[in-house]
């Protein structure tokens, strides 16, 4: 739990920084060439990249198990060996990340109050103005259910009349736009990623770009009154408290650049068109990017223990066996064709229920791409459960039986029924000379299973096997992985093992004068997407390792 946590808020850490590094490079040329709305519009960019980040990735929705191996990837032995040595670091990691998110989080709440309370006792201008004791900081805009406008004590005193309407029309526009909302975000995002100094810099160039993107909105409004705005502007006390969700004037305030952009053109509605149509481009953009950069999603949900599914389909007399394993609530797709083309399918999830040693499976069952049935079945682990359908025309009869039971720990490589495909031949050549040898071959598989290309991308020793292990592959039959129910093409290697001196366990059970002798080739399934068949005289597994299948053919009057 811990280590996912941590991992998220990597990678979140990754995709904030990088749309950061995004706005810091386009704010200035953006806000030159397309007005100060659309600069200060692309730090959108910063929350919708961590959102983004978090949506769950891309999968098929469905695994679908057709009669072949079914292939998990292995766990990597130096990242168990390593999460081993130091089970507890992602917990302290985030013990100590939690713990700087509470302080900051704090001090952005202590910074609040204390501006507010800097400014002493309020009256009641006018409906949603208050009028502070203070002047420090003024006029300013906080208040996020019911905001306020805070003005200075000597408010009247200090503007003229046509002063005091621009300064309110600044501030009414900050409440409008949703500044407040947006600055509350802010303070999240430094809270939450608070050992990130870029996160706390872009906070600052965010308050910058709203006053600019503001004071841009007012001169609109009153596009001949700049001279006004900007006398007023100069007239304005700084303060060195922060108003973390507020709008107000800092020490830091950009008053020289305010005034300088109010020198600036209007921007034609052209222009504002084709500013608005880039912002969202860019926004949407990032957001894409920042999801489509996740790793496949690997569907553990909040468990430490996986299923494994054993079952047996039964399709008008045909039958076949299959072996999986899967995290719990996540979608199996059980398929078979029958010899009359008959196509059934069965989406089915195993989900835990309350009671101990049971289990709830859910599913969906079609023939030629017709709903069949929904069935519901509650079962108890390590005994058979069986659903068995036949359509309305009864044409046809699929039976599926399983013996469903609980592991610890993520799904690793199991055992699964291996029917027929094509093997190596043993090269002639390679007989006569007693030659063994290894054959690495990369298959790309198009949609429909079948191998499209087929390279040979190593052997040993050269050339010897490489005839014979591409003219078997070239008839090989794949399953072809499948996202969002559409079958997509891609690269496979497949390891080709040949052994001439017999049993590959070193075992020669053929030992009989009258037995003749095996040649063997070994394909490791590990490496490669799952097969549907594959033809032998001998099958064996290389001990309990099953992912590696080891072919045995026999030789007619070996040397």
């Amino acid at each position: 739990m811990a280590n996912d946590a941590m991992m998220a808020l990597l990678e979140a850490t990754i995709a904030s920084t990088l749309a950061i590094l995004l706005v810091l490079a386009l704010r200035v040329p953006m806000r030159r060439h397309l007005g100060a709305a659309a600069a200060h519009a692309l730090w959108i960019c910063v929350p919708l990249a961590c959102v983004a980040i978090l949506v769950p990735a891309r999968h098929a929705e469905t695994q679908w198990v057709l009669p072949q191996v079914v292939v998990l990837q292995p766990a990597s032995v130096v990242a168990v060996e390593a999460n081993a040595s130091w089970p507890a670091l992602p917990a302290l990691l985030l013990a100590f990340w939690g713990a700087g998110a509470l302080l900051m989080v704090a001090r952005l709440a202590a910074q609040q109050r204390r501006f507010i309370r800097a400014m002493g006792p309020m009256t009641e201008a006018a409906p949603g103005v208050l009028r502070a004791s203070e002047c420090a900081g003024l006029p300013a805009a906080y208040g996020l259910l019911r905001p306020k406008i805070l003005l200075p004590a000597d408010f009247d005193h200090r503007y003229t009349d046509a002063e005091r309407a621009l300064v309110l029309c600044h501030e009414r526009l900050h409440i409008r736009r949703g500044d407040l909302f947006g600055n509350l975000l802010a303070a999240l995002l430094r809270s939450v990623f608070w050992f990130n100094p870029l996160m706390h810099l872009a906070s600052r160039l965010h308050r910058l770009d709203q006053e600019f993107a503001c004071d841009a909105a007012v001169v609109a409004r009153h596009p001949g009154e700049r001279r006004i705005y900007g006398e007023a502007m100069l007239k304005a006390h700084l303060v060195g408290i922060p108003l973390p969700v507020g709008c107000h004037w800092t020490q830091h305030h950009p008053l020289k650049e305010r005034i300088a952009m109010l020198k600036h053109p209007l921007r034609s509605r052209t222009r504002r068109f084709a500013a608005a149509t880039l912002v969202m481009l860019l926004v949407a953009g990032t957001g894409i990017a920042a999801w489509a950069a996740q790793p496949a999603a690997q569907a553990q949900g909040a468990h430490d223990f996986h299923y494994r599914i054993g079952a047996t389909l039964e399709v008008d007399g045909e039958r076949q066996d299959v072996v999986l394993r899967d995290w719990p609530g996540r979608k199996v797709g059980f398929a078979s064709t029958t010899k009359a083309g008959r196509a059934w399918r069965i989406e089915l999830t195993v989900d835990p229920t309350q009671q101990p040693g049971q289990v709830k499976l859910s599913g969906d069952i079609s023939v030629d791409d017709k709903p069949v049935s929904k069935p519901v079945l509650l079962g108890r682990l390590d005994q058979e459960m069986r659903i068995e359908v036949t359509p309305p025309d009864g044409s046809s009869t699929f039976a599926l039986s399983m013996i469903v039971s609980r592991h610890d720990g993520a799904p690793g490589p199991d055992a699964a029924s291996v029917p027929k495909q094509p093997a190596p031949a043993y090269p002639e050549e390679a007989k006569a000379r007693g030659q063994s040898g290894l054959v690495v071959l990369k298959l790309r598989v198009g949609p429909d299973g079948r191998v499209r290309e087929a390279i040979v991308e190593s052997s040993e020793p050269a050339g010897l096997f490489d005839e014979a292990s591409l003219a078997a592959a070239r008839q090989w039959t794949f399953e072809p992985p499948t996202e969002h129910g559409m079958r997509g093409e891609g690269w496979v290697r497949v390891p080709i093992r040949y052994d001439v001196d017999g049993d590959p366990d070193g075992r020669d059970e053929g030992s009989s004068d009258t037995d003749p002798p095996t040649a063997w080739s070994t394909l490791d399934m590990s490496q490669s997407t799952s097969l549907r068949t594959l033809e032998c005289d001998e099958m064996k597994f290389d001990g309990d390792d099953r992912r590696k299948v080891s072919c045995g053919q026999r030789i007619a009057g070996k040397p």
